[in-house]
């Protein structure tokens, strides 16, 4: 890979599980040294803490683990009800902004609640108003529930990770045609011939973030696969770090 490119990697975590992964069990010292190995710039890092026991005091471990670390970017969980004591959206997405974190994420199953906008719907308005982007797992809902936050909520920066590997996505391409602020996360497990092409060719390359999959993937076949897409070189450079950098730069802190 080109020393010149920058590179961001979006979907990576830290923490340790309770079942013990093939990978062990990543630090954000592992983190910074697959980094290196890749030769990325940065990374958005999630922690594992805020699934496998409590999303809010995962959140304060992750800004504690990651100290020091200027190359990781921290996102936070977020639920509905908000953050104790206030149980109020909008005040724990101001708090996030305070912390200096602009990216969010959910995990609806495991924290017990729906992403339609009947229960989820002040989160997004406050996520929607400061433009944060919020990155959610394809597996994590329906595509009718993506549909439904996406006709909702119009100017919700919302990132798909870890997208099902499939040649023509039948359900992934009406949603990105009917919500221009849908964006997708180029990943170790979303690979089919020639569909970077496809996807940029339909939809313009600045619909696209690059992931490595870290830590249960092997975070080269991410980036192998985009260098040898056959994108243009400038599209490449805009899934490989500057879409996510616009994205993060277009946050009202």
């Amino acid at each position: 890979m080109q020393r010149t490119m920058k590179t961001i990697t979006c979907d990576a975590m830290i923490g340790l599980p309770r079942q013990p992964l093939d990978a062990g069990d990543p630090t954000a010292e592992d983190l910074e040294q697959e980094l290196d190995r890749l030769r990325i710039d940065s990374a958005i890092v999630r922690h594992r803490f805020c699934l496998e026991s409590s999303p809010y005091a995962g959140n304060r471990i992750l800004m504690e683990e990651i100290e020091g670390h200027s190359r990781l970017i921290p996102a936070w969980v977020l639920t509905p009800d908000g953050q104790e004591p206030d149980y109020d959206a909008a005040r724990t997405v101001r708090s996030m902004l305070d912390s200096g974190v602009r990216v969010a994420w959910m995990r609806p199953k495991e924290h017990t609640f729906s992403v339609q906008p009947w229960c989820s719907g002040e989160l997004y308005a406050a996520l929607q108003d400061a433009r944060v982007p919020l990155l959610i797992d394809w597996n994590a809902q329906t595509p009718d529930d993506l549909n439904a936050v996406c006709a909702a909520f119009p100017e919700l920066r919302l990132v798909v990770l870890n997208p099902s590997r499939e040649g023509r996505h039948r359900l992934m391409y009406p949603l990105l045609k009917q919500h221009p602020h849908l964006y997708l996360c180029f990943s170790p497990v979303f690979s089919a011939h020639d569909v970077f092409m496809d996807l940029c060719g339909r939809f313009g390359p600045h619909r696209w973030v690059l992931g490595t999959g870290y830590p249960q993937s092997e975070g080269g076949a991410g980036i192998t696969g985009l260098l040898y897409s056959g994108l243009p070189e400038a599209a490449i450079r805009a899934v490989a770090s500057e879409n996510i950098e616009r994205l993060l730069a277009e946050v009202k802190a």
